[in-house]
């Protein structure tokens, strides 16, 4: 894995550039911590079929590993189910108290 600080430059430019072609907001250091989530945001780079996103893209998931194997149990997981952002996506129609509604999804 690179040095925190390769690692960020990416982040912040792929954040900027994204920003700048598709107007989405992505959150750098979340991106840092969770690779679920750095997945989704190269994915959704990559859908945008900006030349530089997919080279900063490419340089990125070797930078942090984001290609990796997943184990087993992660496979099942993340194979059978919907991904992160359509399980942010859905509603929680059990939870009755507000603040149980929004814990885990999208407002």
């Amino acid at each position: 894995m690179e040095s925190d600080s390769v690692i960020y430059g990416l982040l912040g430019r792929i954040h900027l550039l994204l920003r700048r072609v598709s107007n989405r907001i992505t959150d750098v250091e979340y991106m840092r911590v969770n690779k679920e989530y750095a997945r989704e945001v190269v994915r959704l780079a990559l859908d945008t079929g900006n030349p530089e996103l997919t080279e900063l893209c490419g340089r990125l998931r070797a930078a942090m590993e984001l290609d990796e194997p997943v184990a087993k149990d992660e496979a099942k997981a993340e194979g059978g189910g919907p991904g992160l952002l359509a399980r942010l996506r859905t509603a929680r129609p059990e939870a009755t108290h507000p603040t149980q509604r929004y814990v885990g999804s999208l407002r």
